[in-house]
């Protein structure tokens, strides 16, 4: 019978469960849907209740498989940012605030005229953006103050659920890093800092510990799980690096799931100087990372498939587009907003390009090679602040990288050779990151390609379609600040 280890994760569109041997072997994996609610525009909420019950609908899946395996530690990741606010008793007291979200995105420029750009990176090492966790409190003090009177604890998505399933309260250095409350380079939080800001740290989140730390044991579900040691965890972006590989310096990993992400250990705590890359603790005890996130990656192809050809499949969609040229159409993918590099939280998603004789096949092909553009654009922002000339090693994983055409834009756009990599990669990590705890050993996660991707003939139009890309999406943002500067003057 083998010793395993059961990985959660809290995705943006379901829950997924993975049992991992201890070899890294998949040896089981489910998932559980839950719907997104979208209030307002650029407003993205869940209600955690739906996570709980993917959770006991998954395990009661897992009990009916009679999998031949011996559990031993179970581990949680999911959506970094996603902010759960609840009572003493940890029930939420509202939806909590997706990732994703928009509605702090004027909290930033708040508080960098109070505090300065220096003053404020000081603190967390990062750009104060609409994402993080701090911002998204001062929202609801200042627009929903009764719930912000009651609010005694505060969780990311993970770490509720955790919370539901084992009954401790605390975080991980990873997910900490994006609230703006944590001094990301002492790992630990900035107290005073949040003292500033009316908010707090630890009485809200618990303690922050390393992701591997055992913080409890199994209290819901069925037997067989009850009992089981579980690790505080991680975000999903190091997570899946963990899962992935992509753990020392040298190895950049991108990721293709709703959102797609540009992720580079660097070994060391250094601030980057462009204000759109995210200088976070990495999963790995002692490790840092870069991230830069392009809001939309997946997102955008199923936006394209259900607008335009809902009656197919993925697979199907990518036999169409593989035998058109996108012809002189630019694709700009900021369907909720753009992070990195641009850091617009209104921009729209825009077709540019557009003739006459075009077809919605060759419009496909552009989104594809919009979010590569785009995932390229976020690297040069990153690759520009301290290695220039690098050539990492590539690790991409996510549900969009099961596409044989996108993998190959990302290859020709980069110019770099691409490993695909299993697409368990967050629920997997959580997992490993429980064998690592229960077993005191900080051995990687074995990962095997599925399959590689070399830069082919069409590598240097596409790196020339980059540059161009750039030019004008920083053309465009520029045009839609100043509009919306004008727009904000005559009101």
């Amino acid at each position: 019978m083998d010793s395993a280890f059961m990985g959660w994760d809290v995705g943006t569109q379901a829950l997924k469960a993975v049992v991992l041997n201890e070899a890294g072997e998949v040896l089981w994996e489910k998932s559980h849907p839950y719907p997104i609610g979208s209030p307002a525009e650029t407003w993205f909420e869940q209600e955690p209740s739906t996570w709980l019950a993917a959770y006991d609908a998954i395990a009661e899946q897992f009990v009916a498989a009679s999998l031949p395996v011996h559990l031993r530690g179970v581990g949680f990741t999911g959506q970094m940012h996603t902010t759960v606010v609840t009572d003493a008793n940890g029930c939420p007291l509202r939806p909590a605030i997706l990732w994703s979200d928009q509605r702090a995105s004027h909290y930033g420029p708040i508080l960098i005229d109070r505090w300065g750009t220096a003053g404020t990176a000081a603190v967390g090492g990062n750009y104060p953006l609409a994402n993080f966790s701090a911002l998204r409190l001062l929202w609801i003090r200042d627009h929903e103050p009764r719930i912000f009177d009651n609010l005694r604890r505060v969780a990311l998505a993970k770490d509720w659920l955790r919370n539901q399933v084992s009954g401790s309260w605390a975080t991980d250095v990873t997910d900490a890093s994006g609230t703006y409350l944590f001094d990301v380079a002492r790992r630990q939080w900035a107290s005073e800092w949040a003292q500033h800001l009316g908010l707090e740290t630890s009485s809200w989140f618990g303690p922050a510990v390393e992701s591997a730390t055992i913080v409890g044991s199994v209290m819901r579900g069925p037997e067989c799980l009850c009992g089981l040691p579980v690790v505080a965890g991680a975000g999903d972006q190091e997570a899946s690096a963990v899962g992935t590989g992509v753990v020392s310096p040298g190895t950049l990993g991108i990721s293709l799931g709703t959102s797609g992400v540009v992720f580079m250990p660097t070994g060391e705590f250094q601030p980057p100087r462009h204000p759109a890359v995210h200088a976070f603790c990495h999963a790995v005890p002692g490790g840092w990372h870069w991230m830069a996130v392009t809001q939309a990656a997946a997102l955008c192809w199923r936006w394209y498939r259900d607008a335009f050809f809902p009656g197919l499949t993925y697979s199907e969609l990518d036999q169409r587009v593989a035998q058109v040229s996108s012809d002189g159409i630019f694709f700009f993918p900021y369907l909720q907003g753009e992070r990195a590099p641009l850091m617009n939280a209104q921009i729209p998603g825009i077709l540019m390009g557009i003739r006459p004789h075009h077809t919605a096949v060759e419009i496909g092909k552009a989104v594809l090679e919009g979010v590569a553009f785009s995932l390229y654009h976020a690297w040069v922002a990153m690759q520009e602040d301290a290695w220039p000339g690098l050539a990492p090693r590539v690790v991409m994983t996510g549900g969009g990288s099961a596409s044989p055409v996108w993998a190959q834009i990302i290859a020709d756009v980069f110019g770099q050779p691409v490993s695909v990599v299993g697409d368990a990669g967050a629920a997997a990590g959580a997992a490993w990151l429980a064998f690592q705890g229960v077993d005191k050993h900080d051995n990687p996660l074995p990962v095997k390609p599925l399959t590689s991707y070399e830069p082919g003939p069409a590598s240097p139009r596409y790196r020339e379609d980059a540059d161009t890309f750039i030019r004008w999406a920083e053309r465009l943002n520029q045009a839609w600040q100043d509009e919306e500067h004008r727009a904000i003057r005559s009101r």
